[in-house]
């Protein structure tokens, strides 16, 4: 019964092999994409920051902030929306873009260990036939991945955490600024 038992679980480790080095693969591809994303994000803002003083007057330089661009996108589809709505509408969104690499943060380890532990099942059966040629490929295969796995992490939480940072920094100067147009607003009210 336990041969049984052992000979399903071997069998179903080794189905799961080869999804999860495409998954980590995938993984790279994708966080490397996201990386280059963020160099053209980064070019993007290398332009000096300036307030927004009226939230209808967006200075071109602080336009071309994705989070502030996004803002406006919000602004277009919904013109008849609170201004208030469309800001938490646009964190929304952008909290949205930070899954793409916040989902690898946790799952490009995970796939890693998966990658790592599953082939060290047979090398250690090689190691036990004395056939090292299998053993070493089986070793190479669990350290690669485990490899794979961790820069696939390490990428995607250098992209999400300088990400938030930057979209924390356009959701205030869009806060701000609804805060200064709310102000005027309330006091040519009073004046009238």
């Amino acid at each position: 019964m336990i041969e049984l038992l052992l000979a399903a679980v071997y069998s179903l480790t080794s189905l799961l092999l080869w999804p999860v080095v495409i998954a980590l693969l995938f993984a790279i591809m994708h966080c490397l994409f996201l990386l280059g994303e963020l160099l053209v994000e980064h070019r993007e803002r290398r332009q000096p920051c300036r307030a927004i003083d009226a939230i209808d007057n967006i200075p071109d330089t602080m336009g071309r902030r994705h989070g502030i661009r996004e803002w406006t996108r919000q602004h277009q589809a919904d013109a008849g929306a609170d201004h208030w709505l469309i800001l938490d509408r646009t964190e929304g969104v952008l909290a949205a873009r930070l899954d793409r690499a916040r989902i690898w943060v946790r799952l490009g380890p995970a796939l890693g260990l998966c990658g790592t532990l599953i082939p060290l099942g047979p090398a250690l059966m090689a190691l036990a036939q004395n056939d090292l040629t299998r053993l070493s490929e089986g070793l190479i295969l669990a350290f690669g991945t485990t490899v794979l796995g961790l820069l696939a992490g390490g990428l995607a939480w250098l992209v999400m955490n300088v990400q938030q940072r930057w979209y924390r920094l356009d959701l205030a100067e869009i806060r701000a600024a609804l805060e200064r147009t709310e102000s005027r607003s309330q006091r040519a009210a009073s004046i009238a």
